[in-house]
């Protein structure tokens, strides 16, 4: 109880406890309260203000070198996301409990204004005498107010002990001759002497009315909110893997996805995951789904129909990549950006699944299927779709004619008075394309490959690829930003994948998950080489943001046998490898030691002998 009770305490341990201030905790509380409410109003008002993207917890912030794309479907689509983002249940339950702290902040501010910074001894007050009071009246008040809170009276009560002990030196300095002169000359009965300050708890915590109720209220956070709180956490996290994907979900994918999966069988993978039939059905939800179910083409006849919500989440997706959100009423279309959300988890697991079991075409499906989310673009779409504004009839101009384009990337390296399909826009459209061409990666590979520190590749050796990748759309000290993708519910960073393939299995040798926005990137890939001949390599990069842009590089090299004559590997030792040689091992020194002692005493035993002979 002690530290409860030691607030302001003579520097002399033995003596009890002179008083209690509330005055410590006001203060220790308000530096609390004001250290958490004022970077949290802060944030709040910049919510209020500016809004706030509903997935910046879940992606990387925009920084200063970020290259953004300035067309105007991005900035439509980010004013959007900033008006839905701004007054939610959620930001109004975080005014609520800002407010009530600012209110306890200001209820502390107005009760700290009466407390003295160190309240000095005052022995007449404490005898509730008048300083010019008798000495019988001084003896009178002391016996009176000495019964009242006497310890054997109150053995409970540490604030009566507490007042008991001030009463009692309060009366010692005013009898006492040598109590009265230290009090006279430096205000304390004692002497000169320093106060010490303990730890800031309120009052209340020490009047034995309140001890049981404390103590209860103790227990009750200790055995029982903290397990109830550790087992929720644990209930709520133990289904779910470190890719914060349901581990049923990645059993799922694990049976489902085998070496002939494509991206016509992605969106009821998709649709089958635990996230997804976790989603709720509503009864309205058959109704307003007829329209998108006349109009939707179906890639693959379904396997998983006598499920309500897997069938409902597939068409979907299916709307979402046929771009057919006007059909959808604003309840799918929530519906339809929580499973997008969702998506990139999913799609990340599906791809690894594919890359750990070395199956290429089952991992470039996966990344299909996850840029044809984010662009919305149908299976069999042209790529064409993702320059803004254009429609099937502006890719028909592109393809035909002279020097046609298909492809995005051909589209990219046109220049802009060249490029087709654009006689029918207005200038603000124009405009548009030409900021999302800029924007656009313009990747630039190059790869080698070679055994590090030697001129011949031999079985056995590990060989290094060397990727090097360079966006030539971005200046020095640019970044790219957030992709243009007008139609996904939330900021895309774009990932590029780089696999190692052999050509002749399609099987996946070396892969790299590329992250990094900056304009250079190099990755090397190492792999052991097991067999002698000519080697035909297949490197291919993939982004998992825009279809049209993936780029191929074949690396072929020979592999000599260890044995043929044509190599020359000569092996050289330094000088300093020589000497450490030279040099004895810890073990050698430690039994070097037992033997010096040994040679030493069979020594001496020969010098004996010798000794006994000549004699």
């Amino acid at each position: 109880m002690s530290g409860f009770r030691d607030t302001f305490t003579k520097d002399d341990g033995k003596e009890g406890l002179l008083g209690y201030d509330d005055a410590a905790f006001l203060y220790f509380a308000g530096c609390v309260l004001l250290v958490a409410a004022l970077p949290w109003t802060y944030q709040v008002a910049k919510t209020a203000i500016f809004g706030r993207n509903p997935s910046e917890k879940e992606f990387v912030t925009h920084k200063k070198t970020d290259r953004v794309c300035k067309s105007a479907s991005m900035a439509t689509g980010s004013s959007a996301d900033v008006a839905k983002s701004r007054f939610t249940r959620g930001f109004l339950i975080q005014v609520g409990v800002l407010a009530f702290m600012w209110l306890c902040l200001l209820i502390i501010i107005a009760n700290v204004g009466g407390h003295q910074e160190m309240r000095r001894f005052d022995p007449f007050a404490l005898l509730e005498v008048a300083p010019d009071a008798s000495a019988a009246d001084i003896k009178k008040a002391y016996r009176k107010l000495s019964l009242v809170y006497h310890p054997d009276k109150n053995p409970d009560d540490p604030l009566a002990v507490s007042r008991f002990i001030e009463i009692t030196r309060a009366y010692t300095s005013l009898t006492d001759e040598t109590a009265k002169s230290n009090y006279e000359k430096y205000g304390n009965p004692d002497g000169p002497t320093t106060s010490k300050v303990g730890i800031g708890l309120p009052r209340f915590l020490l009047e034995k009315t309140n001890q049981l109720m404390i103590l209860c209220i103790f227990f009750f956070f200790l055995l029982f909110v903290v397990p109830m709180a550790a087992i929720q956490y644990y209930q709520r996290t133990k289904d779910y893997a470190s890719n914060g994907v349901l581990i049923e979900t990645l059993h799922t994918f694990a049976s489902y996805i085998n070496d002939a999966t494509r991206v016509k069988n992605c969106p009821e993978l998709l649709a089958i995951s635990g996230e997804s039939r976790a989603m709720v059905m509503r009864p309205t939800d058959n109704e307003a789904m007829k329209p998108i179910g006349q109009q939707v083409v179906e890639h693959k006849k379904a396997e998983f129909a006598k499920w309500p919500i897997v069938m409902k989440n597939t068409y979907l997706v299916y709307a979402h990549m046929q771009r057919l959100h006007h059909l959808m009423t604003p309840e799918l279309r929530q519906d339809l950006d929580q499973l997008l959300r969702c998506s990139m988890r999913l799609s990340q697991a599906m791809i690894e699944i594919g890359c750990m079991r070395e199956w290429f075409f089952t991992a470039q499906a996966m990344i299909e299927f996850r840029r044809s989310l984010v662009q919305a673009l149908d299976i069999k779409a042209s790529n064409l779709l993702q320059v803004p504004h254009f429609t099937e009839e502006h890719i028909k101009h592109c393809k035909t004619g002279k020097n046609p384009v298909s492809s995005l990337d051909a589209f990219l390296k046109k220049e802009p008075e060249d490029r087709k399909g654009m006689a029918s826009l207005e200038p603000e459209q124009v405009l548009d394309i030409e900021a999302f061409c800029e924007h656009v990666s313009h990747m630039e590979l190059r790869a080698t490959v070679e055994v590090e520190d030697e001129a011949e590749i031999v079985v056995g050796d590990i060989a290094t690829v060397t990727v090097q990748m360079k966006r030539n759309n971005l200046k020095d000290g640019e970044t790219v930003g957030p992709v243009h993708a007008p139609l996904f519910p939330e900021p895309k960073y774009e990932e590029w994948w780089v696999f190692l393939v052999e050509g002749s299995f399609s099987r996946i040798i070396a892969f790299e998950r590329v992250r990094s926005t900056e304009r250079f990137i190099e990755e090397k890939m190492r792999f052991q080489l097991s067999r002698p001949g000519k080697h035909r390599l297949e490197l291919h990069i993939l982004c998992d943001s825009y279809a049209g842009l993936d780029q191929k590089v074949v690396l072929e090299f020979n592999v000599c046998h260890e044995d043929d004559p044509a190599v020359k590997r000569e092996i050289v030792v330094h000088k300093e490898d020589e000497d450490l040689d030279l040099q004895p091992t810890l073990f050698q020194q430690f039994m070097g030691d037992f033997g010096g002692e040994e040679e030493s005493e069979e020594e001496e035993d020969d010098d004996d002998k010798d000794k006994d002979k000549e004699k």
